[in-house]
């Protein structure tokens, strides 16, 4: 009888925990391609941009480009410096434009330290991929007009529902595997 009642119990949870609608981050990868032009080492056209960006939801579909989004966390690589959210300016722009799938179609990303005038940074559009270290030379590396492809990483709510799905199931199983045995 308690068993039954902790099986009707945990299933009566795992119900209403499913069908309440997940809050899922999702995940967002760009892979830029290589640099063609570099001004001063350490940049070489091995380099590239690529990174990160981590939204509370995906974006949505047909978003005119421009529509400025706050990413929870964020990470972009040049090759030669990483910019996070935990060492960027304040200042940075992130900007998307969508297709009919949700899928990202345009794009401005400015991420810089603010640390140094002019700071170094990161950037990645279609039109152009830069990464850009201040200093006396301040070397650069870039590609133009050869943007790179956006991919969706994660969607975490969908891992959530199957992870209370499985654990609801062993737990509903386990008695009477249990029974089984005996």
């Amino acid at each position: 009888m308690k068993t039954k009642i902790i099986s009707l119990l945990a299933v009566t949870i795992t119900a209403a925990l499913l069908s309440q609608p997940m809050f899922a981050d999702i995940t967002y990868t760009y892979t830029g391609n290589p640099f063609t032009d570099v001004t001063g080492p350490p940049y070489t056209t091995s380099d590239r941009v690529t990174g990160t960006v981590t939204l509370a939801s995906p974006l949505g579909i047909n978003l005119p480009f421009g529509t400025a989004v706050t990413p929870l966390a964020f990470s972009f690589s040049d090759g030669v410096q990483t910019i996070t959210n935990l060492n960027a300016n304040p200042g940075s722009i992130f900007e998307f434009g969508t297709g009919p799938t949700g899928a990202i179609t345009g794009w401005g990303i400015a991420v810089d330290t603010g640390l140094v005038n002019p700071p170094d940074s990161i950037t990645t559009s279609p039109a152009f991929d830069r990464g850009h270290l201040a200093g006396f030379s301040t070397p650069t590396g870039q590609v133009s007009d050869n943007p790179g492809v956006w991919t969706t990483v994660s969607d975490t709510g969908s891992t959530l529902a199957l992870l209370f799905l499985s654990l609801t199931a062993l737990g509903v199983a386990a008695p009477r595997l249990k029974r089984a045995a005996a």
